[in-house]
């Protein structure tokens, strides 16, 4: 396999076929083309015309119409099937209204009865080219309809991976390759962060997503395609495999490329494909971009927002952990429940978020080691509607929203801020509420130690559809029974599970 860097151009030579089983005409016609810049090939005998164009990249035919046991509609129909863009001319000593209608609807381009004059034949040649550089502008539109197509997915909240998948896909359908594989690739360490496909179940995933690609462009900082191509036989036919490897760079630093694996009788690319493809190209890197400046800017608000969390814990020295804990078990809950990675996402930001509020909290409310007043306790009740406030306006923190509002709703509905009941309380909710309130009992507190496992679970059972969902109570006593808690890591302690009670027939988590 030859490896060479490609630059497409418009300037290759126009491919011209003449085709008459009288060799002096195709001579003749040879001869008034020899000014032009074609590259043209004649026959006399239609069986090797065909096996040509067959095998051969073809612009423009000009065929005889009768050709001893050969037709010119033969020619016009193996053309058309093998080049469905090449431009087609019959020509006939013997014209009839009714053949020239026929070869026309065929797809023929034109019709030319001999004799004809040499002048005739060029202007009609160059209509021809003329009409097949429209058409080829047509499918570069069509191409540039794909690129749209993308551009307008990545205005919308189609995630990372989505966007690339489509990419892939665009760059399948405008290129005609059999596979398109993405490596997006970290430009810190170099190595593949994310790799997208999109091809024929029977390829082999490493033919495009091969890390060996990536070293292609380790000294460069060319945005041009490196194109590799070699001849293949395939089912007993000759073909050319072409391999495109196309460079992502954002800010004139490598972030990953785009393989295509093409298959194809003829060694041609046109132009237009490559323009298109560089075009994915730097829509792939725009959405690179915009999402590792999105996860930056979500890592600094997280971090931020964490010290604020911090900040909370460190004004009482027995609640330090809490948010930790409480993120940690809601999460194992939640996994248990079968939610999915971006879910779980957005339960670590809400469980981290969740007591935010309490930044609107006096110490002397905060820490007092005895039962709170009336009016304390309001107070402290006003921290799930203030934590709205401190996020309100960061679309960012949006999921986070169900975790810090409900966590203190009651399923039977007299919990606060909103008296929410049942499953009118956002299960983000009511899933924390369990995990915060079993972290509540086990934790210290100034004025008592923490309870054991037996007692903890005692507390939630006798609320189940008072205080808290049944069905997340009962995923959390299944948790506990199959020992999937380590309470020496998160609480310093073992908790005998023996005694927890048997589950009942009717245990089921909610979606």
């Amino acid at each position: 396999m030859t490896e060479v860097k490609v630059e497409m151009t418009g300037n290759q030579p126009i491919s011209i076929l003449i085709v008459d089983d009288e060799k002096y005409i195709c001579n003749i016609i040879v001869e008034a083309l020899s000014t032009e810049k074609y590259d043209i090939v004649a026959f006399s005998d239609p069986a090797k015309a065909l096996t040509h164009i067959e095998q051969n990249s073809v612009d423009l035919v000009l065929t005889d119409l009768v050709m001893g046991e050969y037709t010119g509609v033969q020619i016009l129909e193996s053309t058309l099937a093998h080049h469905s863009d090449a431009t087609v001319i019959l020509m006939t000593a013997h014209p009839t209204v009714q053949t020239a209608i026929s070869v026309l609807r065929k797809g023929a381009y034109d019709f030319l009865m001999k004799p004809f004059r040499l002048e005739l034949l060029k202007a009609t040649i160059k209509r021809g080219l003329e009409h097949q550089r429209v058409i080829r502008e047509n499918l570069h539109l069509k191409g540039q309809v794909e690129f749209l197509k993308v551009v307008g997915a990545a205005n919308t909240e189609m995630g990372i991976d989505d966007f690339l998948a489509m990419v892939a896909r665009s760059c399948k359908n405008e290129m005609g390759a059999r596979a398109v594989g993405i490596i997006e690739i970290d430009p810190m360490s170099k190595e593949p962060a994310r790799k997208v496909y999109a091809g024929d179940e029977e390829t082999p995933l490493d033919v495009v997503l091969d890390n060996a690609t990536l070293d292609r462009f380790t000294y460069t900082r060319s945005a041009k395609p490196i194109i590799q191509k070699e001849e293949v036989v395939i089912d007993g036919c000759s073909q050319t495999r072409i391999s495109i490897s196309q460079p992502i760079f954002v800010r004139r630093c490598f972030h990953g490329v785009i393989n295509l694996l093409i298959e194809t009788r003829f060694d041609q690319l046109t132009p237009g494909q490559i323009d298109v493809l560089m075009l994915l190209a730097n829509s792939a890197a725009a959405a690179i971009a915009n999402h590792r400046h999105y996860q930056e800017m979500r890592t600094s608000y997280l971090q931020a927002i964490k010290g604020l969390a911090n900040a909370i814990e460190a004004r009482d020295e027995y609640t330090a952990g809490h948010t930790d804990r409480v993120t940690w078990l809601a999460e194992l809950m939640a996994r248990h429940m079968g939610w999915e990675d971006q879910r779980i996402e957005h339960l670590i930001m809400g469980c981290t978020l969740h007591d935010i509020g309490k930044l609107g909290v006096p110490d002397s409310i905060l820490n007092k080691p005895g039962r709170l007043t009336d009016e304390e306790r309001l107070k402290m009740q006003t921290h799930a509607e203030v934590g709205l406030k401190v996020i309100d306006g960061i679309e960012l923190f949006r999921p986070a929203v169900p975790y810090i509002i409900a966590h203190h709703e009651w399923y039977d509905g007299s919990g606060y801020p909103r008296g929410l009941k049942g499953e009118g309380i956002p299960i983000e909710g009511r899933l924390l509420a369990v995990a915060d309130t079993l972290d509540a009992i086990l934790s210290d507190r100034p004025y008592r130690k923490g309870a054991d496992l037996e007692q903890a679970v005692s507390e939630l059972i006798k609320y189940k559809g008072i205080q808290f969902d049944p069905a997340i109570v009962d995923v959390l006593l299944d948790l506990l029974r199959s020992g999937s808690v380590d309470f020496r890591a998160t609480y310093g302690r073992d908790m005998d599970i023996s005694k927890l009670p048997a589950p009942t027939t009717t245990e089921k988590a909610p979606a």
